[in-house]
């Protein structure tokens, strides 16, 4: 009886067990397409969804370091605009209305390249003022084709990273010269010592008419500076005590800088002669100028103190 007992149960397990198998086989497959098809409407919901209604924003773009750092040099450099640096005009800093009956209104604005750290200031005198001492005048550049040469193979490599340094090889007169030389002669600095000697020879004649056209605007400099000189020491007591018998006064301007870096300012004068006198200083340089103006009753007028205008240049000019 025992040993019919055990073999009965053994065919009982024997037919139990692939039943068994067979219904685990069922359900995992059946478990497995049901997940697949789930996954697949992950899958196209998720591309159906706007970015907008996205749980998770994607990930923002990296920037390039060469990109980034260009950028910042963009960011510090000053704008070249104009064979010589002077900046647009700014038409975000426009006067507005009439001035006063009887007076004129008399904008004045700094309109220099150089905005590193600046520390600026317009005056108004109604009388010419003393002219500071210039502590490195600004000497002649050398037109001669042996010095350009030689001065065109130190800088040629160095070109094209010199405009954003603060400090610039031989001044910014010879960035500003390399740049109408390039420009007018169609090159680009060179990049290998194979273009390096062609590129010389062919900038030699740019390079020596633009330094000539430098070399007369710091002239006319030396002679305007020298006239301002004499004018106060002629002029300058004599026209004080008359405008301190008519009431008049300097009148210090409320700077503002417009959207393209210019710094301005507004005031209303009575009509007459005034002395517009501003310094500028940035990292590397300082100007200072004195410019007289006439105005009439009614008039709106705007002076432009630039690079060529200035009676000073003291730094790495």
């Amino acid at each position: 009886m025992r040993v019919f007992a055990v073999i009965q149960a053994i065919v009982v397990a024997l037919t139990i067990c692939p039943q068994a198998t067979a219904q685990a086989s069922t359900v995992s497959r059946s478990n497995g397409a049901v997940a697949s098809v789930d996954s697949e409407k992950r899958t196209q919901k998720t591309a159906e969804t706007p970015p907008s209604q996205a749980k998770d924003s994607p990930a923002r773009p990296s920037v390039p370091k060469a990109e980034a750092e260009a950028e910042v040099r963009q960011q510090l450099q000053p704008a070249f605009e104009g064979v010589d640096g002077t900046p647009q005009e700014d038409s975000s800093q426009d006067m507005s209305g009439a001035p006063p009956e009887g007076e004129a209104q008399l904008r004045v604005r700094i309109s220099v390249p150089q905005y590193v750290r600046p520390v600026s200031s317009i005056t108004i005198y109604p009388y010419p003022t003393r002219i500071p001492k210039a502590t490195r005048g600004a000497r002649k550049i050398d037109s001669r084709e042996k010095s350009i040469k030689g001065t065109l193979l130190s800088l040629g490599y160095g070109m094209r990273s010199s405009e954003s340094k603060m400090f610039p090889t031989n001044g910014w007169r010879w960035q500003y010269i390399l740049r109408a030389a390039c420009k007018k002669s169609g090159t680009h600095p060179p990049t290998n010592i194979f273009t390096m000697y062609p590129w010389v020879h062919k900038m030699i004649p740019y390079v020596q008419e633009e330094i000539k056209r430098v070399n007369e605007i710091e002239d006319e400099r030396q002679v305007r500076y020298q006239s301002a000189v004499k004018d106060f020491e002629e002029n300058g007591q004599d026209l004080e005590s008359q405008a301190l018998q008519k009431g008049l006064a300097p009148i210090e301007l409320k700077m503002k800088a417009g959207t393209k870096k210019l710094l301005s300012g507004v005031t209303i004068v009575a009509p007459g002669t005034w002395y517009v006198v501003a310094t500028h200083k940035t990292a590397n340089l300082k100007f200072f100028w004195q410019v007289p103006i006439t105005v009439s009753a009614g008039e709106n007028s705007t002076v432009q103190l630039t690079q060529t205008n200035a009676l000073i240049i003291d730094g790495t000019w």
